[in-house]
C-alpha cells in the first residue's frame, strides 16, 4: 500500500478519499495506466462542517469542500474558475500525501441522484465525462428544473442496465440495483489483472429486489476479486437481530390508510426523488378520494421526471396525475427550492382558502422547509377532525426532530412514522458477500464499518487518502 501514485503507473490502483466512516460521500479513484475512473461525486452526510445556517453555494463551494477534505483532491475534476489559488501544495498539506492521481483520460461515475452521491456535479469542469443510468439522469434533470441543484457543465453520458463500456485498459459493466430512487447502478470493473465490484446503495425490501440476485450472479460469473459494499445500517443495535423492514409497496398503503381514517387534513412528507413512491402516493390519493396538493418545486420535479423515467412507463399514476394533483403557489413564502419552470406546470392551481374550506378532501405534500404552513392550514376552518402527518423518509431523516414535533404538538396533529429506507440490513450484506465470494471485501458508506460480519471473507479498511495497489494486495492474500 502506498501514499499516492502518478500518471503512468500501469498497475491497477484504488485510492480512497471519502465515505470510509461516513454515510455517503464515497470518493474512490480506480486507476489503470493513464485512465482513471472516479466514483461517486457526493458529499458525506456526517461531515459536521456545514449545516442549514452554515453553507455555501453548490458551485463556488468547491473551495470550501476541497479545503475541508469533503471533495476528492483530483483537481482535473473541477472547473478551474472555481478554485483559483488552490493547488496541489495546499491539498498536499491538508491530506498529508506526496502526490494525487493524475490521468490523461479521466472519467467519473454517479451511482444515483441523492445528495451524498451527486452534490459535486455543479462544480465539475466543462466536458468532463460523467457516466450515469438513464433514469438517474432523468431524476437529475428533474431536480435541476425543481431548483434543488444547479446544473452541471460536465458531459453526462447515459448507460443502460447491463451495458459494458470499454475504457481502453479496462471495461466497466453497469448493473442496476434496488434503492429508493430510480436508476441506481453498481458496476463490475473488468481490469487486466483484477475484477472490482461496487454495489452502490442497495436494499432487499424494495420493489426490485430481484436486481440484487442478478448483481450477485454477474459478480459470480466475473469471479470478482474485490467487493466494495455500502454498510449504512451497520450499528451495534443491529448486530445480533435483523431489523424488521417495512416493504416499499406498503408505504403508500399506510398513506392511504391515514387518508381514510380522518376527515381532517393528511400531510405527507416523503423524498421527492423517490419518484416511484410519489407515483404510488398519487394512486393512493385517488383511491382514497383525495386531491394531492404539491408545492411548486415538488410538482416541477414530478412533472419533469415522470415524462422520462423508464421505470414509470406503465405506472397508473401517469394516467391520473392531472386529475389528482393540484399546485399550491405562495411565491417567496419560504426558504424551499425555487423551480426554474413554474410557468410550464400543467397542473391546476389551488389556494389555501380552498383547502381550508374542505380539509377532508385534500392530502398536502409538506416538505420540511414548509412546516410552518401547518399554522396557516390548521387554525382557520373546521377543527372537528384531527389531521394526520405521515413521515416516510422525507427530511428530516430522523423521527425525533424536535422542531417538527413542536409544530405538530402545537396544533394537535397526529404523527405517524412510516419509513422504510433504501439500505440493506447487515445480515443481507453478509449474505451478499458470502454469495459473491470475493478475495477481499471493503465495507464503507457506514459509521461503523468494523462491525461488519464478512463470513470469512478478508476485510480491508483503507484510511483516508490511502492507495492500494491491487495486484500486490491480491498476490499477498494468495500466498497466505
Amino acid at each position: 500500500m502506498v501514499a499516492g501514485f502518478n500518471q503512468g503507473n500501469s498497475e491497477e490502483t484504488l485510492t480512497f478519499y471519502g465515505g470510509l466512516t461516513t454515510i455517503g460521500g464515497v470518493h474512490i479513484v480506480y486507476g489503470c495506466g493513464d485512465t482513471g475512473f472516479v466514483f461517486d461525486l457526493g458529499l458525506g452526510l456526517s461531515r459536521a462542517y456545514f449545516a442549514a445556517d452554515v453553507r455555501v453555494k453548490p458551485d463556488h463551494g468547491i473551495r470550501s469542500f476541497l479545503l475541508t477534505r469533503m471533495a476528492p483532491p483530483v483537481l482535473d475534476l473541477y472547473n478551474p474558475d472555481l478554485f483559483e489559488g488552490i493547488g496541489e501544495t495546499e491539498l498536499q498539506r491538508i491530506w498529508g500525501c506526496e502526490s494525487f492521481p493524475k490521468f490523461s483520460s479521466l472519467h467519473t461515475f454517479v451511482s444515483h441522484i441523492h445528495q451524498d452521491h451527486m452534490a459535486l456535479l455543479p462544480s465539475l469542469r466543462p466536458g468532463l465525462p460523467v457516466w450515469m443510468h438513464r433514469d438517474a439522469y432523468a431524476v437529475h434533470r428533474a431536480i435541476v428544473a425543481a431548483g434543488e441543484y444547479m446544473d452541471t457543465p460536465a458531459d453526462i453520458r447515459i448507460v443502460e442496465d447491463r451495458q459494458t463500456v470499454d475504457f481502453g485498459p479496462f471495461q466497466v459493466e453497469f448493473i442496476e440495483v434496488d434503492h429508493d430512487t430510480p436508476g441506481v447502478t453498481g458496476f463490475i470493473i473488468h481490469g487486466p489483472q483484477s475484477k472490482i465490484a461496487f454495489t452502490a446503495d442497495w436494499r432487499r425490501h424494495g420493489r426490485h429486489a430481484y436486481r440484487m440476485d442478478r448483481f450477485i450472479e454477474r459478480c459470480q460469473a466475473a469471479q470478482v476479486d474485490v467487493l466494495i459494499t455500502e454498510g449504512t445500517r451497520l450499528r451495534p443495535d443491529t448486530l445480533f437481530q435483523k431489523p424488521k423492514d417495512r416493504f416499499e409497496l406498503d408505504v403508500a398503503k399506510e398513506c392511504k390508510r391515514a387518508m381514510l381514517e380522518t376527515d381532517g387534513l393528511v400531510y405527507v412528507n416523503i423524498l421527492a426523488r423517490n419518484v416511484e413512491r410519489v407515483a404510488d402516493l398519487i394512486v393512493a390519493a385517488k383511491e382514497a378520494g383525495r386531491i394531492l396538493v404539491l408545492d411548486e418545486s415538488t410538482a416541477t420535479l414530478w412533472q419533469e421526471a415522470s415524462q422520462h423515467i423508464d421505470a414509470l412507463k406503465s405506472h397508473q399514476a401517469l394516467a391520473i396525475d392531472h386529475a389528482v394533483i393540484r399546485v399550491l403557489a405562495i411565491p417567496g413564502w419560504s426558504q424551499g427550492p425555487v423551480p426554474q419552470c413554474v410557468s410550464e406546470l400543467s397542473y391546476e392551481r389551488i389556494s389555501l382558502e380552498e383547502i381550508i374550506a374542505d380539509k377532508g378532501r385534500y392530502a398536502v405534500y409538506l416538505i420540511y422547509p414548509h412546516t410552518p404552513l401547518l399554522a396557516e392550514l390548521e387554525v382557520p376552518g373546521e377543527a372537528s377532525a384531527a389531521s394526520i402527518y405521515v413521515h416516510a423518509d422525507g427530511n428530516p431523516l430522523t423521527p425525533n426532530d424536535e422542531i417538527l414535533h413542536r409544530w405538530l404538538q402545537q396544533f394537535g396533529v397526529q404523527y405517524r412514522y412510516c419509513a422504510t429506507g433504501g439500505h440493506a440490513a447487515p445480515q443481507e450484506i453478509s449474505a451478499l458477500t458470502e454469495a459473491i465470494g470475493p478475495s477481499v471485501v471493503i465495507p464503507l458508506h457506514s459509521q461503523h464499518p468494523t462491525l461488519f460480519d464478512s463470513r470469512g471473507v478478508t476485510k480491508v479498511y483503507p484510511s483516508l487518502g490511502e492507495s492500494i495497489v491491487l495486484p500486490k494486495l491480491l498476490g499477498k492474500l494468495a500466498t497466505v
